[in-house]
């Protein structure tokens, strides 16, 4: 067996830095690069300050993510006073359970990465970060490694390794279109408040949607907290703003609400009980989870599937009936109302029953998804990924009251389109969108879709694309690339589009540490001897 001693990892965001925690726990002295594209390594596109802006929040809890060294809870009590004022923080505020923004993770990940490579140092590995260094090509071998292509603003060169590591993280469209009609990219978020026009649309109406609203109302005018009563204000000459958020079904995700975590038991939908299906075969696979589901809702909460409209209890027939108490009274009427809900949830430390299940749901029918048919899995996406998605997309409450202060103000709205979408541009630039209740124009569009699905083929490396033997095959754990040629490749691939296509709910950082761990795991079982 070929020894690994040295290793490439492509990116320094979060996969990267939960990669290198189990890298380094291993007792065999090894010598990771680490390439990072921009001039900051240990941060990620969206936790990085030239990417985002500081009101930003992430929607992970502090306890929620997997500390790469320290919890966050932690570090942020190590933090001086000072600092923590900047934020407009002290230190009574601080909670396991509260939410920060975006950027002020990032800085946590970046000292967690600097800690983690000290760390490394001491027990005996080489770190090399080089910042600034693009890779532009990685070149399988017949050994199983690569030719790692790099440049960076004063040369280029190649250098072998035995092993590689893609963590690329999200990939963005430079320029995005919908059905031919240009749409604004949102990253970096100074695209954002630049953006022309009175009348603005937005693609989408999820976290990354909400994200873009709070940039224009922060960029176009200022909101103001009084005893917790958030209102919004526009600056001279802005008047006339308005703003739309436009998806397929004019929903958007409720506020976060109170459960207990870790999570408590289930009785149907558990991992036993799933895995009890998955050795029962393909055939009806979904069917059978399905069932389990609506036993754990059931339990959880008697009355609530009856409440639904009629056809909750099929798969076809689930979301439409999920969606519907909120599509029918209105969007951004029916956020009003959820958020109140929402609130006395958090107050009383109450759980809603229904949204607890979904949210510890997603996480069970994520361990059968590489189990089911490709007809299967294409219902799920279809008809429960909608579903899943809206469950752990609950929103911060302070986003939330920025949300309704806008709604309030006359400024903001959320439209359906329905399966009847068009959208078109007139010459002079006006962008319009068939809606529900009638076409709607805009002076500009934002794309607020999020990461889509990418499959192996697409990946940036031509050489080690085109020398896949299965480019167009959903990546699997331990998310090793077959290469053709190589025995045994030690090429694996966790970059987030290709994650996506059978990983749909891999975006979160409990995501990033689990895949991570999986990966270290099998490089380091095949390619490190125990000593």
């Amino acid at each position: 067996m070929t020894t690994v001693r040295t290793i490439a990892l492509i990116g320094s965001g979060p996969m990267a830095i939960y990669t290198l925690k189990h890298l380094i726990t291993h007792d065999h002295p090894l010598d990771i690069t680490v390439f990072e594209a921009s001039d900051q390594a240990g941060l990620g596109m969206p936790y990085n300050p030239q990417m985002n802006a500081d009101y930003m929040l992430c929607n992970a809890f502090s306890r929620e993510i997997p500390p790469p060294v320290a919890p966050l809870i932690d570090w942020l009590k190590h933090l001086p006073e000072r600092e923590l004022s900047e934020w407009e923080l002290s230190y009574h505020d601080l909670s396991a359970r509260a939410f920060y923004p975006r950027v002020l993770i990032g800085e946590y990940l970046q000292s967690q990465f600097q800690d983690l490579c000290d760390k490394a140092r001491a027990a005996g590995h080489t770190i090399t970060v080089r910042t600034k260094t693009a890779v532009s090509d990685i070149v399988p071998d017949a050994a199983g490694g690569a030719d790692v292509h790099w440049r960076n603003s004063g040369s280029g060169g190649a250098t072998r390794y035995d092993a590689v590591v893609i963590a690329s993280g999200h990939s963005w469209p430079r320029d995005p279109q919908i059905e031919g009609v240009p749409l604004i990219s949102p990253w970096p978020y100074t695209r954002i408040t630049q953006t022309p026009g009175d009348r603005i649309g937005i693609l989408g109406s999820s976290l990354s949607a909400v994200d873009v609203v709070v940039a224009l109302g922060h960029a176009r005018g200022r909101f103001e907290d009084i005893a917790g009563e958030v209102t919004w204000l526009p600056n001279n000459g802005e008047e006339n703003l308005s703003i739309a958020m436009v998806s397929h079904m004019g929903v958007m995700p409720e506020g976060d609400f109170y459960y207990p975590f870790p999570y408590g038991p289930a009785a149907h939908l558990t991992a036993d009980a799933v895995a009890g299906e998955v050795a029962k075969g393909t055939d009806g696979l979904l069917d059978r989870v399905f069932a389990l589901l609506l036993a754990e809702l059931d339990e959880a909460d008697p009355a609530y599937l009856d409440s639904l409209a009629p056809g909750a209890r099929t798969i076809e027939g689930f979301a439409p009936a999920y969606f519907a108490l909120r599509h029918d009274l209105g969007g951004l009427r029916a956020v009003r109302r959820d958020r109140v809900a929402a609130r006395e949830s958090i107050r009383r430390k109450e759980t809603v029953p229904h949204r607890y299940v979904l949210l510890r749901g997603h996480e069970v029918f994520d361990d059968v998804l590489r189990d089911l048919s490709d007809a299967d899995y294409q219902r799920f996406r279809k008809n429960l990924l909608p579903v899943f998605s809206d469950s752990y997309a609950a929103i911060p409450h302070l986003s939330l009251a920025r949300i309704i202060a806008l709604y309030e103000a006359g400024v903001l709205s959320l439209l359906a389109t329905g399966t009847q979408s068009e959208f078109s541009q007139d010459a002079d630039g006006t962008i319009s969108v068939q809606t529900e209740d009638g076409p709607v124009s805009f002076d500009a569009m934002i794309d607020a879709r999020g990461q889509s699905p990418a499959s192996l083929s697409a990946l940036p490396f031509q050489s080690l694309a085109q020398n896949l033997e299965h480019p167009d095959r959903s990546i699997s754990e331990p998310f090793q690339l077959d290469v053709t040629g190589a025995n045994a490749s030690r090429i694996y691939c966790l970059a987030l589009p290709q994650l996506l296509e059978r990983y749909p709910f891999t975006q979160g950082l409990v995501d990033c540490a689990e895949h991570a761990r999986a990966l270290a795991g099998h490089l380091l079982d095949r390619g490190v001897p125990e000593h």
